[in-house]
């Protein structure tokens, strides 16, 4: 995964799904709960925890339906 493509989804506005080579998946639902760094990307989940997540291990996004 390239930081340009995580930031061109924050600068979209539409909240997205971060999947990892783990299996994991973290949602960003705002654009204020994600931070990107130059290597990692800090996402704050629902329950206000921070996951730093590093780029290398990110193998995808996927845009979710914006809340209404």
């Amino acid at each position: 995964m390239t930081r340009d493509k995580i930031q061109t989804a924050i600068d979209e506005g539409i909240p997205f799904l971060i999947r990892m080579a783990d299996g994991e998946k973290y949602e960003v639902n705002d654009r204020l709960n994600v931070a990107l760094g130059r290597t990692h990307v800090v996402v704050i989940d629902k329950r206000d925890l921070p996951h730093v997540l590093p780029l290398l291990t990110m193998t995808g996004i996927s845009y979710l339906k914006p809340a209404k």
